[in-house]
């Protein structure tokens, strides 16, 4: 039988080996401020854990240490390079066997940057060749590796813990996370008063005649461009002439797309676009839209090459495609037009049910989210009158979005 004791007290005697010092020094301060039984830091290749259950025949000791990844050329093994007592345990504690060597980690946190990953993981010990020496040190072996399943995760209760989401499903929430400052500039366009939105300016704003109107956003830390298109105009009582003007021409625009006819809004687009991309050569620039903005933020965005993020969007007239044509294929399209959507609104949920629009569609699917029941990417098929106005609101969207986003982050 295997002397486990004797080399693992070694360590567990705090005799820091002087080479390992800085290192040791540096995993007791990435360390201090985490409170979960067991976390791995990727950044590192750190294992922090807390509250450690070390089992023997005489009883039971509680201890914290880290262990430290040893890299691609041994992708599977720890090295413990440091411990201490503790004074507590909990439900998820690590439990160490003194009798099998077998570390036990019932839940480990891999946080990430939108959320917290968890697992389930058993690591074996193994024994340094050369135990006499003061250059012994103790070794984990990767085991076993299975998805941590969070017992309060309830359906339609709750939102599925981001460490049990699907690859489809944390692609959407990673995407509604990349799209947030975008849709506060869809929000604020509607309004150009709103000169300064976070780390954004606006530097020009359009209007031409057909009712088209737009902002190019500059971002004061990376210099990169926003183009953000107005979506359908709206105004509270009492209107002025202009606002009315402006109501009037997008619902004609609208109704257009109803029939699959193309509107000027999207020509107009399309030339200030171009227009922009040629007075800024080399500079990023993101295309934004909400409603009617969406549509034309579509449209410009895949004919152009430009990433975009729609919200809540109408389709885009099939003919429109006609004149300005689509070069990339359909898989680059998906990692660069994101069309984001609560499921129960009615402008660009029409592909569930088919009884608004003719002959126009969305240049990428839907990455839909249905606030009500906690459900991302949904399978559930919304009949047309379950479809609410009050859904279509760009600011609704973008507080539910931080919300979501919110509990996540925050470890959910």
């Amino acid at each position: 039988m295997k002397n486990w004791r004797f080399p693992l007290f070694r360590s567990l005697g705090f005799i820091s080996l002087a080479i390992a010092a800085p290192l040791v020094q540096a995993a007791l301060e990435e360390c201090t401020h985490l409170t979960a039984p067991a976390t791995f830091i990727e950044s590192n290749g750190l294992v922090c854990l807390q509250k450690v259950i070390v089992k023997d025949t005489s009883g039971d000791q509680l201890y914290q240490a880290s262990l430290q990844w040893l890299g691609a050329d041994k992708p599977n093994q720890f090295k413990l390079i440091d411990a201490g007592f503790d004074d507590a345990s909990e439900v998820n504690s690590p439990v160490f066997s003194l009798t099998n060597g077998l570390l036990t980690l019932p839940k480990v946190d891999v946080p990430k940057l939108n959320g917290t990953e968890r697992y389930n993981v058993s690591l074996n010990w193994l024994r340094d060749s050369d135990v006499d020496t003061d250059d012994a040190v103790s070794l984990f072996e990767l085991a076993t590796v299975a998805l941590y399943i969070n017992p309060d995760y309830i359906p339609n209760v709750t939102w599925k813990p981001y460490g049990m989401l699907l690859p489809n499903e944390r692609r959407a929430v990673d995407t509604l996370a990349r799209s947030i400052p975008y849709a506060q500039l869809a929000d604020a366009i509607y309004d150009y008063d709103n000169v300064t939105v976070g780390s954004w300016d606006l530097i020009e704003s359009n209007g031409k005649s057909s009712g088209m109107d737009a902002g190019v956003f500059r971002n004061r830390d990376t210099n990169e461009l926003a183009l953000v298109f107005r979506g359908t105009e709206t105004c509270d009582f009492p209107c002025s002439f202009k606002e009315l003007e402006d109501t009037a021409r997008d619902a004609i625009a609208d109704a257009a797309i109803g029939i699959g006819t193309v509107s000027d809004q999207f020509k107009d687009a399309f030339r200030f676009a171009q227009s922009v991309i040629g007075r800024y050569p080399g500079v990023k620039i993101t295309v934004a839209g909400h409603s009617l903005g969406g549509g034309l933020a579509q449209a410009v965005g895949s004919t152009l090459g430009l990433e975009t993020f729609a919200f809540n969007s109408s389709p885009v007239p099939d003919h429109f495609f006609d004149t300005y044509t689509i070069t990339l294929p359909a898989e680059e399209l998906e990692d660069l037009i994101f069309v984001i959507a609560d499921v129960h609104d009615p402008v660009s949920n029409t592909d569930k049910t088919g009884k608004i629009y003719l002959d126009s569609h969305h240049v990428t699917p839907l990455i839909q989210f249905n606030f009500k029941l906690k459900e991302m990417l949904s399978s559930r098929k919304v009949d047309l009158f379950d479809l609410r106005f009050d859904r279509h609101s760009i600011t609704d969207l973008t507080n539910n979005a931080i919300a979501l986003l919110t509990i996540y982050r925050d470890g959910w």
